[in-house]
């Protein structure tokens, strides 16, 4: 049984990432709230087509969000997909993992790597989805 070693300086640096991104999700949630605020007292102020247009464009940025990391983890799955199903082993060696696994070879790797190159177009459709959904969140806010 083969295995695939962790690299445990990758996983240090993946967690620091994560826990700043996770920083700056929480400091743009309560950004978000202070925003909603203000557009509120705006558009209590304001004729309706304006209150319309602020409305269109908070709901155009909220389904605008998920589109690059769905993008980028769509883009990642499916190279993942592909180099191992490229090397007829699940994971390919010069992708790192947080932790020691065994190494997956013949039908076994090609079905993960298939299911990987699967979930990554799933992804990236879900991606175009969004942003199909914010572009019409425009149009509609544009009137």
């Amino acid at each position: 049984m083969d295995i695939h070693r962790a690299d445990l300086a990758y996983r240090r640096r993946s967690l620091a990432l994560l826990g700043a991104l996770a920083l700056l999700c929480g400091l743009g949630l309560w950004q978000w709230r202070d925003w909603l605020l203000a557009v509120q007292a705006h558009a209590l102020a304001s004729p309706a087509t304006e209150a319309r247009r602020w409305l269109g464009l908070a709901i155009a940025a909220m389904l605008a969000a998920p589109v690059p990391p769905l993008a980028l983890w769509g883009r990642s799955l499916r190279r993942l997909g592909r180099a191992a199903a490229d090397q007829e082993r699940f994971p390919p060696r010069e992708w790192k993992t947080y932790r020691d696994v065994r190494v997956l070879r013949g039908e076994v790797a090609r079905v993960w790597a298939l299911r990987s190159a699967g979930m990554g177009r799933v992804a990236q459709i879900a991606a175009g989805g969004c942003a199909a959904a914010a572009s019409l969140a425009l149009f509609w806010a544009k009137g």
